[in-house]
Parts: C-alpha cells; structure tokens; sequence
C-alpha cells in the first residue's frame, strides 16, 4: 500500500527478512496447541493491496481455530509437513506443494495432526468487488515444465480472487545456475525459498540466504535469482498489481 507523507506517496525499497526469531502462540483464533508465528512483511510497505506476508509453524496436534476473514482474501502454500484445512465444513488432506486460496467470506481453519511440525507461508490481500469465487487447492509441483536450464510452474490467481492479485510461481534451479533479470513494472513481487540456497539481486544488489529467505521487489526493479548452493534451489513467489 507504501505511505503518505504530505500527501506524497512514499514506496518503500526492497525488503529482506527470513523465518527466524518466530512468536509463540497458544489456542490461535481458538485453536489448540503450539503455534509459531512471523509477519514477513507488512502490506503498509508493499506497493499495491497486500495485506501481510506471514510464515506459520504448527506444532504436533495444534490448530489454527476456524475463522472468516472479512476484510482479506489469502492464499496459503504447505512448505513441509501435512494439514488437515477445513474450508467451509470440507476437510482437505493438504501435502507440501499444496497451493490453497481463501475468497472472502469462506470459513477455515488448519490443523496438524501429525507427529511433525508443519510448515506454511501465507499471503492475504484486500479485495476488489465483485462476487467471491469457490475455493481452489492445487498441487503446484506437478505443474512444473522445464524451461532450458531450469522448471517452472505458475498458477493464474486472478480468477480465483476479486483483489488484484496476479500469479504464483514455483521455479526449481540446479547448481550454478540462475533466472534471466526481468522487471515487472505493474507488479510488487514477493520471493520465498524454501530449500537450498540463493542470492536474490534487485537493482544490481545481492541479498544471500537459504530456506526462509523472503525478499520483496518492488515494482520497477530489475532482479535475478541465482542458485548459490550445491544442490537443488526451490523458490516461490506471489505477484499483486502495483497502485
């Protein structure tokens, strides 16, 4: 949304953070258990409708208790682990790579109930108008292509939500190698790794990290994305329309 200052509009730069130094919550939106929280990034610093990108932890037989965003729509993707999420009295068995929207208005709730903690990153956005949609799971790895040197899936968000946002990619790169520079001018991005190792470059700077790396590219910016590690780099990343 960036800020006003003196009725100036006042964007923000590109902004780093990682999943570490997570909060503790207990009974979240009355669930049970132990969940662990982070905000990634506040929407006040993003150019466009973001909301809040948050990273959720949920521990060995929490929840997150059912609830209806009135105010947000939101997607959330499984990093690692396995969920039960309930959408509108439906329960969904969701496996990493699970990619799940929330329009407006639909009750929900995650739960693990598993012996191991499960993983998720979240995105929520401010609608637009018009009639909320059904909600939609798909498995994004299964849409990977290969792409010359590297694989590639991406999935169409804007029919599945009123707001503005635009599309969700998952690009895996071997050693070495790295995404050609592109720019979006209409678009803030927001990048997340979720394994191995990366130097995400926008506007000619390095910002090097592994698994929990989130940076944010703000419309306008030129940027690559290189593998910097030995193995496999997993990335993903959520655009919304630049006001």
């Amino acid at each position: 949304m960036a800020t006003i200052v003196r009725g100036e509009r006042r964007p923000f730069g590109p902004i780093v953070n990682d999943v570490s130094g997570t909060a503790e919550t207990r009974q979240q939106v009355g669930g049970e258990g132990v969940c662990r929280w982070k905000m990634l990034m506040n929407g006040m610093h993003l150019e466009g409708e973001w909301n809040c990108v948050e990273y959720v932890v949920i521990e060995p037989g929490a929840s997150v208790g059912e609830h209806v965003h009135l105010r947000t729509e939101e997607i959330y993707y499984i990093v690692s682990g396995h969920a039960v999420v309930t959408m509108d009295d439906v329960e969904l068995d969701c496996a990493p790579g699970d990619l799940i929207t929330t329009p407006i208005g639909s009750a929900h709730s995650i739960a693990n109930r598993s012996d191991e903690d499960m993983h998720f990153f979240v995105v929520e956005v401010f609608p637009g108008e018009g009639e909320a949609v059904a909600p939609m799971r798909v498995q994004v790895p299964d849409l990977l292509d290969e792409r010359q040197d590297r694989r590639r899936a991406e999935v169409d968000l804007t029919p599945h939500f009123t707001g503005d946002w635009r599309r969700f990619t998952l690009t895996e790169l071997p050693p070495e190698k790295q995404t050609e520079e592109s720019t979006h001018d209409a678009n803030t991005e927001v990048l997340h790794v979720l394994s191995g190792s990366a130097d995400v470059t926008v506007d000619g700077q390095a910002h090097h990290g592994r698994r929990g790396l989130s940076v944010a590219v703000p419309p306008g910016s030129s940027r690559t994305v290189r593998n910097a590690g030995d193995g496999p780099l997993q990335i993903i990343g959520v655009e919304v329309r630049a006001r």
